[in-house]
């Protein structure tokens, strides 16, 4: 391909992507309740296979013990490999659970005071 081609060809290429960047995408109505039926049988049985499929290899690993061996020693390999980014990304999950846990204490006792706060309001009004 010569130089010419390449030029006019990535020429070609990029007015395609500014010619349909001008306009507006419209947004995707709400899905209807067929469509929300269909999704919830697709995904039912997706699971159903994955499902059946980890019953089958849980299966014959069970029924040969050098497979099992084989998927520990792996196991143990990238355990090792990665346990670097383990305990960070194991650290991390456990702040996020903490910072986690104390909003939603925080919340509840927020709750609370409102509710305290309306029941008090109530009997003052009665």
């Amino acid at each position: 391909m010569s130089d010419n081609n390449i030029a006019t060809s990535t020429h070609h290429e990029t007015r395609k992507k500014n010619g349909s960047s001008g306009r507006k995408t419209k947004r995707m109505p709400p899905p209807t309740r067929g469509e929300a039926l269909v999704k919830g049988v697709f995904m039912g049985i997706v699971i159903s296979g994955v499902t059946h499929a980890s019953k089958s290899i849980t299966g014959a690993l069970v029924r040969h013990p050098l497979a099992l061996f084989a998927t520990g020693v792996v196991g143990g390999y990238l355990t090792h490999k990665y346990r670097k980014e383990i305990i960070i990304v194991g650290s991390r999950t456990a702040e996020e659970s903490k910072n986690f846990l104390l909003r939603q204490r925080e919340n509840l006792l927020d709750l609370v005071a409102e509710s305290r706060e309306y029941a008090a309001r109530s009997d003052r009004s009665e």
